[in-house]
Order: C-alpha cells, then structure tokens, then sequence
C-alpha cells in the first residue's frame, strides 16, 4: 500500500480518456477498410449464379439498402457522439436490456467476422504462395495473423511509426480499380444476355449472399472517442466510405460480368481470379491473391481494432468484466479489450468451420440493428426538435426497420437455430451477471486506493467495513481483524461520497476530502494496530446503495457495519436500507458508547434458534480468542416447559457446542423466562459483550417491535447482531 493515499486519490479520480488522434481520412479508411474485404473476392461468384448478369443491380440494391442504416447510424453518431457505436446509441435510449442486446450481438457479429477475414487472408496468402494446404494449417495462419495484429494493435494511442493500415486499405482500392480500368478493355456485352436467367427474384434472392459486405460503415463510431470532432467527422466518414464502397462494387460487378459469363464466374472458387487473367494477362492470380491479402488483412485490423472500442465500452458500463473497460496507463489504450478479441477470434478459429462462423455472422450483425432502428424511432418521438427538416428522413427508423427484418427473413433455418443458442446465452448473461453490475456501476463508482497490483487464481475471503464516524473506527478495525484472523482473506475499508443526481461521479470525488479523511484515519489506526486493508472510495446517488453495490463489486462475504446511534426510526435510514436490500452477510455493532475500548472478559451468546447460529459463534470465538474472553452460550425455556421444548433446546446446545471449535473457555446456561427478550436486556449487564441472530422481518417490512431490534437499542453492553443470507440468496436475486 502506498505511504501517500492523497497521491493515488488525485491520480485515480481522473476519469480515462482515449486519444482524440483519428481524423476524416483515418476514420474513412476504418470504414472502407471493413466494408471492402475479402467478400467482393469470393461472394461475387455465388451471387452471379442466383442472378445472372443482374448481380450487378444486386449489388446496387443491396447497397441503397444499407445505406438507409448509414444514415440511420450516421444521424445517431451526430446526436451521440460517443464510442461504442450501436452500443451506445441504444444503451442511452431504450436502457440496460436493449443496450445489452446490441452490444451482444455487434460484439459476436464482429468478432465472427473477424475470422471470416482471418480465413480469407490465409487462404490468399497461400495461393499466392503455389501450394495447396490443408485446412488445419489455413487455420494455423489465421490464427497467426490474428494474433500478430491483436499484438501491433497494443502500440500507443497515435503511434503512427509502424502503422500499415492505411497502405492495406488503399492499396486493395488502388488494385480493385486497376482490374476495372484494365477490364474495361475486355467488355463482352454478350456476356450480359440474359440480364435475369433465373428471374428478378434471383437478383433479390442474391442479396441475402451479399448482405454482408455492407456492415462495415459501423465500425466507425466503435471509434467516436478516437475521432476529432465526432458529432461531424463521423457521419461523414460513414456516408463516404459507403459511397466509395458501393461505387467499387458495382463497378467490380460490371466489369465482371461483361468480361467472364456468369456460368464461369460461378463454377470458380476465386471469380475474380477468371477476369484477372483476361485482363492482365497469364499472371492476373497474382494481382487478384494480392488484392485478396489486402482485402482480408484490412477487414481484419479494421474490425479488431474497433471491436476492442465496443468491448471497452460495455467492459466500462459493467456489462463485462471490469478489466475490459480500462485503459493501459502508458499506452492509453484497452489493453484488455484488444487481447480479450484476439484470444476469441483465435478460439473460434480453431473450433468452428467456416460455413457455421458465415451463418451465425449474418445472423448477429443483423440482429443487432432492430434495436438500433427502435433507439432513433424512440429518440425523434421524445425529442421532436433533434428530427431531421427533411420529411422523408423522419421515416428513417421505420424503413430500416423494415429493410433489415426482411433480410433477416432470408436467413437460413440452420443459421436462425444457432441465433436462438445465442439469444439464450445472451439472456442467461444479462440476468445472472451483467444487470445487477450494470445497475451498480450507474448509481456509483468505487475508487480503490491502492497502488499495488494483486492477482490470486483462489478467491479470498472478504469483509467490508463501511466507516463514516471517526469515533468508532478503532473497534469496527478491531472486529473485522479478529474475524479475518478466524476466516482468513481481506478487510475491504469502505467511505462513501454522497453524490446528487446530475453531478458527474469524478467531478464530486474531486471535492471529497472529508471522505478521504475517514480513510486516512483509518490507514493510521491499522498502523498502529498492524492492520492492513484495501482503502476504497465510492462516490454514489444512494449512501446506503454504495455501501450494497460495494459489497457485490468487492463480492464481499461479509459487511461489518455499525448500529445508528438514535434508532427509534429506521424507516429513511442508511442501515434499513443496507439491511433491507443486501444480500451479503451482516454484522452489525452497536457500541456501549463510543469510547469503548473493545476489550471484553465475557462475551454472551444467546442461543435462540439454527438460523444464524454459525456466523454467531464464528464472531464470539474470533473476539475470545484475540482478547482471551470467555464465551457463555445462554438459551432459555418457558415456565412448565414440555419435554420437546426442552429437547430443542438441549438439540441447539449440544450443536453449538460442536461448532464451537475454540480454545477459548466456554459455559452453558439454560435460564427459565416467559419473556427472554426483557430477561436477555436485564442480564446482559452481566456480559461485555452480546451477540444475537437477527429475527425475520415482520409481515409489513417495518424493523420496530422486533425482539433482536430492542435487545439490541436497550441493552446495557456492547451488542452485536448477526443476519446471515442463504446460499441461493446470494447467487440469485433481483433490484
């Protein structure tokens, strides 16, 4: 632990910033470097045999189509100009669900299509080699590159010295249009009869192969906080790099088919490669292998660059782990996010075929512009005056809406089946762990101040303390030491910053010095006591939600809290609410008076009933054993008790007593009262120490009139009351 907590308080409440280093031209390239890959190398041969010399109206179709979604996409990157893309856009319009769904599917979409990309460069890059390899080693290469542009990609924000994207981009641009002018020498308007052989509903019916050449256009706002000037550079990016790309196409398309039939560019695995050959002569392969190299090799550094953007985002809003939406202090970069979607792409590689990873790609990607449609339909509705002057650019959602559930109609029975194994998983995700961490990390921020670096394959123990009275401090450190002694694992030292709504979190920690200062005092007590633990600071809407919300970040075990000084209403208190709403396990100590020196001699247990038993005798053996004490487990029975009464009774003694592995000194008292609750007050004068179970809740939810609640407030000694949660309690619940 560092000496200066103040230090690593300044440094940790600046809030992570991406570099803005991406301009028009960089963010153009992003785009035209996604939406140009492999697929106009490969795709144009399957499409010509569903339409004919017509592909090439397929394309312009296709296009047109898609970009109604850019502009859809473009208008929510001019009023949201943030990085995360879809994501984002609507995350902060139809919330935590929706923004989950389309983060879901673009993340899986963009990771697929990644090892689409991945397989494509290798399969050009042996062809351009000669030999003829098997798919074991094609994947092999995959993977290679994948990892090598996953690494280069960790470089520092801005690093330009070895960055080789905008000659990838560019140069495929470059030998796609060198094919069309040289092509252009070779044009056979012959080959164009018949325009529909299979009909015009085979010019539709290849648009559901195409489809997916046109998503690249969103990769662009994954990089919103990367880009100069967002809210104009990047609708403008993505109109133009659709434009440029739309333009290729359809050329690419025409000169294809006026130069090769179409029955020829069908039957060839590499069509291109036919009109290649034609119009650059015997060696036209090697342009077309080295147009593929640069296709693929774009797509993928384009698409692993931006995704890491996507994941960084959700990684930062909670939805994924907390690793990946961090920034490497150096690089100022999302180290963790790019590794994260090397690794997976890699993974997929090496279990998936590549008919399975097209099908689900498809599915995914288009999947997740429903909700996008519904986010902007949402926004122009409660924002009239952010819609468009242009009448017809008011339909914007409903027509893309439209345009991609139909295409979504297209896709196969098979590929829809393996959508719905993804959907499943998503829901299963989103509400057993991404809702309640997406909801804690809304209402609050934890800021751990500690410099050290602290990593265990094994899950420690933890106890959080939440601490705001200084006076009390000392004993509260005291307990939770003695309990960690017994258990084993980390105290987790909690001040909260009361944070009101509207006021960014990093903007309120920089005027929380009085917060600070319950930590330090904190640090300086656990110094002279040789107590060490994690200092954390959270700034959150709710006092009594950051202290619950911490305890799930921490996945603390245990929360040690105090007992409010002036209890007769606990209705709009912090600790009803922490008791009312955590499903962590409680201690909570009431202090005989502030000053108490926490030195007991006898500490009573009264032994009422099975439920919270353990966690009772776990903190009565944990003081005995710091303070050499003595332990009195006490129980009583009814006057003319019966025999089943006394034999519960003797059944909750002899238990106790097999669960109380101590070497402290121990009694048994059996006391006969018909009103325990006065006895226990009356007689805990006799104890330094007094520990209860909490009783259940009564049916109105209201804490007054319940026996361990006035036992606690009236009693003559130090009290400690104990609420354990049940085990499915704490895996499963709901906010």
């Amino acid at each position: 632990m560092a000496e200066d907590i103040q230090d690593i308080f300044n440094k940790k409440i600046k809030p992570q910033k991406l570099k803005r280093t991406i301009g028009l031209f960089g963010a153009t390239t992003i785009g035209v470097g996604a939406l140009l890959g492999a697929g106009i190398y490969v795709l144009i041969g399957s499409a010509a045999g569903m339409a004919g010399p017509s592909v090439a109206l397929s394309y312009l179709m296709c296009g047109l189509l898609a970009f109604v979604t850019t502009i859809m996409y473009a208008d929510l990157s001019r009023l949201i100009p943030r990085s995360g893309g879809g994501y984002t856009y609507v995350y902060d319009i139809l919330g935590s669900f929706g923004g989950f769904s389309t983060g879901w599917f673009l993340a899986l979409g963009s990771i697929l299509a990644s090892s689409l990309y991945a397989i494509g460069f290798a399969e050009y890059a042996v062809s351009l080699s000669g030999d003829h390899l098997s798919e074991p080693y094609i994947k092999g290469i995959a993977i290679a590159i994948t990892l090598i542009i996953t690494f280069l990609s960790l470089r520092p924000a801005g690093d330009k010295k070895f960055n080789f994207q905008y000659w990838i981009v560019w140069g495929n641009v470059g030998i796609l249009l060198l094919l069309i002018v040289l092509s252009s020498f070779h044009l056979d308007p012959g080959n164009a009869k018949p325009v529909f052989p299979n009909g015009f509903h085979g010019t539709l019916g290849a648009i559901s192969i195409i489809y997916i050449s046109f998503f690249g256009y969103q990769l662009i706002a994954n990089n919103a906080d990367e880009i100069i000037e967002p809210e104009k550079t990047v609708p403008r990016a993505m109109k133009l790099s659709m434009i440029i790309s739309i333009a290729l196409y359809l050329l690419v398309a025409l000169t294809a088919v006026l130069t090769v039939s179409w029955k020829e560019l069908t039957e060839s695995q590499a069509p291109l490669v036919l009109v290649a050959n034609k119009s650059f002569g015997g060696n036209g392969w090697i342009v077309i292998s080295i147009g593929g190299v640069l296709a693929s090799l774009g797509a993928l550094s384009s698409t692993l660059f931006s995704q890491s953007r996507q994941t960084y985002a959700m990684g930062r809003d909670r939805f994924f782990p907390d690793i990946l939406g961090r920034l490497n202090d150096k690089t100022k970069q999302p180290k963790w996010a790019i590794l994260a979607g090397g690794i997976l792409v890699s993974i997929i590689l090496a279990t998936l075929d590549l008919e399975t990873i097209a099908k689900v790609t498809n599915f995914s990607l288009l999947l997740s512009l429903l909700p996008v449609s519904l986010a902007l339909r949402r926004l122009y509705k409660e924002k009239p005056h952010v819609r468009p002057q242009f009448y017809l650019k008011r339909f914007l959602p409903e027509i893309s809406l439209v345009i991609n559930l139909g295409l979504l109609m297209t896709i196969d029975i098979i590929s829809l089946a393996a959508g719905q194994q993804l959907i499943v998983a998503g829901i299963l995700i989103y509400f057993f762990y991404s809702r309640k961490r997406e909801k804690s990390g809304r209402e609050g921020r934890n800021v751990v101040l500690d410099d050290g670096r602290h990593f265990s394959f094994f899950r420690k123990n933890k106890l959080l303390v939440p601490m705001s009275n200084p006076e009390t401090q000392k004993a509260l450190l005291f307990l939770s030491h003695a309990l960690m002694a017994r258990k084993g694992g980390e105290i987790v030292v909690l001040a909260v910053k009361d944070v009101p709504k509207g006021v960014d979190f990093y903007e309120a920690l920089s005027d929380a010095q009085e917060t600070l200062d319950v930590i330090k005092k904190g640090m300086e007590l656990g110094k002279q006591n040789n107590i060490t633990f994690k200092p954390v600071i959270r700034a959150s809407r709710d006092v009594a939600m950051g202290i619950v919300h911490s305890a799930e970040e921490e996945n603390a075990d245990l929360i040690l809290i105090g007992f409010p000084e002036k209890a007769t209403e606990y209705k709009n208190t912090v600790f009803n609410k922490v008791l009312k709403t955590t499903h962590t396990d409680l201690v909570i100590l009431k202090f005989k008076n502030s000053q108490d020196a926490f030195s007991p001699k006898i500490i009573g247990v009264y032994v009422k009933d099975f439920r919270n038993l353990g966690m009772m005798l776990m903190c009565a053996t944990a003081i005995a054993e710091k303070r050499k004490a003595k332990i009195a487990l006490f129980s009583y029975l009814p006057s003319g008790f019966s025999k089943q009464q006394k034999s519960r009774v003797d059944k909750l003694m002899v238990e106790s007593i097999s669960q109380l592995k101590t070497t402290a000194l121990y009694s048994v008292e059996l006391f006969i009262s018909d009103d325990p609750v006065k006895d226990t007050i009356r007689n805990s004068s006799n104890y330094d120490v007094l520990i209860i179970g909490k009783d259940l809740r009564r049916q109105d939810g209201s804490l007054d009139g319940l026996p361990s609640f006035q036992i606690t407030r009236e009693s003559k000694c130090t009290t400690i009351m104990v609420k354990t949660v049940g085990k499915i309690d704490k895996i499963v619940h709901w906010e």
